[in-house]
């Protein structure tokens, strides 16, 4: 699949397209140079929007959904107290469990419909943060705490 060509057939930047996958612009630019390929996830989501793109925004209603879902789920940039933090994976949720422990908390933030991440951090961070279930939390994952497996 040429990136580049679906990309600007459907007239977005750069940019555009890394929001809406939920990746950094720079990742869209190493598609489009070959030097990365996207996930199958990612693959499928780019096929979808081949399929409905006219050389505008899409206009069908499944690849609008889509979008709605992708957006509502991924945040740009999170800001704390007017600065902003460099974390690119930053996905915003609502607690759907939260089992509190004398040390350590663990919680599940669910990010899109069936889509959560587990986080244990310190009981004492989720009391300062008021963690209950169905508050709204914004789950931020470095790269350097994601474990990688195959098959």
């Amino acid at each position: 699949m040429d990136v580049s060509k679906l990309r600007k057939k459907l007239g977005f930047t750069q940019v555009d397209l890394a929001r809406v996958l939920g990746v950094h612009s720079l990742t869209v630019s190493r598609w489009e140079r070959g030097i990365l390929k996207p996930s199958p996830h990612q693959r499928a989501i780019l096929k979808t929007l081949d399929h409905h793109g006219d050389g505008s925004h899409p206009s069908h209603p499944a690849v609008e959904e889509l979008l709605g879902l992708l957006n509502s789920a991924l945040v740009d940039v999170s800001e704390i107290s007017d600065m902003q933090i460099s974390a690119s994976n930053q996905f915003r949720g609502k607690v759907v469990e939260i089992e509190f422990g004398p040390v350590t908390t663990r919680l599940v933030i669910e990010v899109a419909p069936k889509v959560r991440v587990t986080s244990l951090i310190t009981t004492a961070s989720a009391k300062r943060l008021g963690l209950k279930l169905g508050k709204r939390a914004v789950a931020i994952i470095k790269a350097t705490e994601v474990i990688v497996a195959t098959d």
